[in-house]
């Protein structure tokens, strides 16, 4: 006897409040993105992943730009959080420069969010807003200036911090999407190994910058 099927029936959809229901979208949209890059990211695989409808998704994020742009929102505010523990956790009269690092890294390279940006802003994507990591920076110098004033040393200036992370943005931001080319160029491996003692050594040539002057 054929089966008979009832295709007037309601398909089973998961409800959830607003906020859960953008919660459980982003996080489907990041494991998307860490598992296949920014192009893995579409609305169709997303509501599917979630257990909800396409109009669903464009109902709190309008399109797949806006869903991207919400990815990079929630974790630039993840990093910038996660950085103000560690930089609490430090040491008052220095900060750890290769924690740091590896709380950028975790953003940028393990979960793809260097490639998003990169691919976000050839397509004409400008982010919104500025002062994200001031914060940082000026509890940095904080401790910058308790070490030089410990040792009798002269003040760091603030702008020599501020150059510091930036570039440590610009480093781990380029490792992740060009590390393994860079240092093929001049015949390095491109295993895992090489690209942690390359970070490694980064982390400590900062620091020395950060810290050496005020230790001299």
């Amino acid at each position: 006897m054929p089966e008979i099927v009832n295709r007037d029936a309601p398909e089973l959809r998961i409800r959830r409040a607003p906020q859960d229901a953008r919660r459980a979208i982003l996080d489907a949209a990041e494991r998307r993105l860490i598992a296949g890059g920014p192009q893995a990211v579409r609305v169709q695989l997303v509501a599917r992943d979630v257990g909800i409808t396409d109009a669903a998704v464009h109902y709190h994020f309008r399109n797949r730009r806006g869903l991207l742009e919400a990815l990079l929102r929630r974790a630039g505010q993840r990093l910038r959080n996660e950085l103000m523990e560690t930089v609490a956790a430090c040491d008052p009269g220095a900060v750890d420069i290769a924690a740091l690092v590896r709380r950028v890294q975790d953003t940028y390279d393990t979960r793809q969010y260097a490639r998003l940006t990169a691919w976000m802003s050839l397509a004409g994507w400008r982010p919104r807003g500025a002062g994200m990591l001031r914060a940082h920076a000026k509890a940095i110098h904080r401790a910058r200036r308790a070490q030089a004033a410990a040792r009798g040393k002269p003040e760091p200036h603030d702008e020599d911090t501020l150059f510091a992370i930036v570039l440590l943005n610009l480093v781990v931001w380029a490792e992740a999407l060009i590390g393994d080319s860079s240092r093929r160029m001049v015949g390095m491996p491109t295993d895992r190994a090489t690209a942690h003692r390359f970070m490694d050594w980064f982390a400590a040539l900062l620091s020395e910058r950060v810290h050496g002057s005020a230790r001299q």
